[in-house]
């Protein structure tokens, strides 16, 4: 083959790739297209049922403090006397000690809510005693009963919380609970909280080897309160449904 044979078989080979090119970069912007509007339609449909969602506040007191006394008795349960000290290891696991924080749910919205709490949430029944909260039916504009994120631990786990955070751990013991929100609607949204009390209410005495006693009054920074970890606007979490009935998930931007 002569040069300019060559030359014609190059620059055809040329305007093939070329050609190759463009039908890959209409492709691209094509899908990016489809994408955009994939996108911008997911984004309708979650401001819809953001629009559309049920009004469900959930408003948490600050933890009681100081820390309650297990009692049989039933709610509420009773208070330890000032200066309460134990002795270990005789006291050990033979004392229970209460973190309790209350909460308190409302419905703002035109609809009626299920409420579902799991976990450490209780109520308190008609003779007074705890008993799993359970599913709640809140009718528009109505507030729920007290609810009680609350767990009764011993002396001593409570004693292993003091020692973890000392040695900078993660506390091993604490009250954990769940609560989600709903209406009917099988298109429509699920919120969720997560709620977690924790903290070293019970510190040894640096003086006295095997006493433990309730956190002191501090000059500086104030009650003993300041040994809890807990939250009083928990994050909230919410679930977009397609159809709860075939779980079916809006995708979340992440998700995509």
């Amino acid at each position: 083959m002569d040069d300019s044979g060559t030359l014609w078989t190059a620059i055809g080979s040329i305007g093939t790739a070329l050609a190759l090119i463009g039908v890959v970069w209409q492709a691209m912007l094509t899908r990016q297209a489809l994408e955009v509007s994939r996108l911008t339609a997911l984004d309708a449909i979650r401001t819809r049922l953001d629009s559309e969602a049920p009004k469900v506040t959930l408003r948490l007191e600050t933890p009681v403090w100081p820390p309650l006394a297990w009692t049989q008795m039933g709610m509420p349960v009773g208070s330890w006397p000032n200066g309460q000290e134990w002795n270990f290891p005789r006291d050990r696991d033979h004392h229970r000690i209460v973190l309790q924080q209350v909460l308190e749910l409302k419905n703002l919205s035109d609809r009626r809510v299920q409420v579902r709490c799991v976990g450490d949430l209780v109520v308190a029944d008609d003779d007074r005693r705890p008993r799993a909260a359970g599913v709640i039916v809140l009718e528009p504009g109505e507030n729920s009963e007290k609810v009680y994120l609350q767990r009764d631990f011993t002396i001593g786990e409570l004693a292993e919380n003091f020692t973890a955070e000392q040695a900078g751990h993660e506390l091993p013991h604490r009250v954990s609970g769940t609560v989600t929100a709903e209406d009917d609607r099988d298109n429509g949204n699920t919120d969720r909280w997560d709620l977690q009390l924790t903290g070293c209410p019970v510190h040894s005495d640096p003086e006295r080897d095997g006493v433990w006693r309730v956190a002191p009054h501090h000059l500086t920074e104030g009650s003993g309160l300041r040994t809890l970890q807990y939250e009083l606007v928990p994050a909230r979490q919410r679930t977009h449904w397609l159809s709860r009935a075939q779980n079916r998930k809006l995708p979340e931007p992440g998700q995509l």
